[in-house]
């Protein structure tokens, strides 16, 4: 029996001034939505260093550390369970691939933290990586209409997941933890389509502007 293919859906928040990401989460999951793995740290470095971007969700972060849902750890120990699950996995068989929504940024930033902290890279083992905005809009529906002032298609992983859970008021939390299960339920429902993933190896081939496959739709002509 072939093992299935693991997606390790991998979100982070970065601070204000040197984009260090500090809220790391992730939820390893295959297409029928097993789940062989899940992370979600506070990295306690990064305040050395710089304030989150989002301030006013800082009082959610309280919360959710109260709850124990989040858990501030040192980088090393969030790269080391990182990669345990992932190494777990590859061993069993599993094919593992890194997926993000615009992973270019998901990829460079964590890793540049990483860098930065450590001076070392996030990823021990060189796995596919793939760009879940990218893949979702190489199937995205012909009727698809979210449009900026300026008639763009707006593509944003909250805009998305609107549209394909039909929950119209849906807001993004900007928090890792939940944004990793509306990545993943887009992510599943694009593999549903059954189009051929645009897999990379190098962060830096990534499309940086998948969007603009939908100019050509009804809604955006």
């Amino acid at each position: 029996m072939v093992a299935p293919t693991i997606f390790f859906v991998t979100d982070i928040e970065t601070t204000l001034k040197h984009r260090i990401a500090f809220d790391v989460a992730w939820l390893a999951i295959d297409r029928k939505r097993n789940i062989y793995g899940k992370g979600s740290f506070i990295i306690k470095e990064a305040f050395l260093l710089d304030v989150p971007f989002f301030k006013e969700k800082l009082g959610f972060y309280f919360e959710d550390t109260y709850a124990r849902q989040i858990k501030p750890l040192s980088i090393v120990d969030i790269k080391s369970e990182y990669n345990k699950q992932v190494t777990n996995l590859l061993a069993l068989g599993h094919k593992v691939i890194f997926a993000a929504y615009n992973a270019s940024f998901d990829a460079k930033y964590l890793g540049e933290t990483t860098q930065k902290l450590l001076n070392e890279k996030f990823l021990d083992n060189t796995i596919p990586m793939l760009d879940i905005w990218d893949y979702w809009t190489q199937s995205a529906p012909k009727h698809y209409a979210f449009k900026t002032d300026k008639g763009n298609p707006k593509t944003s992983a909250e805009m998305v997941y609107r549209f394909e859970s039909q929950d119209y008021g849906f807001e993004e939390r900007h928090i890792a933890m939940y944004d990793v299960e509306i990545e993943a339920d887009v992510l599943i429902k694009t593999l549903a389509r059954k189009k051929k993933m645009p897999l990379v190896t190098h962060p830096k081939d990534f499309n940086g502007q998948p969007w603009r496959r939908l100019l050509k739709y009804p809604a955006f002509i």
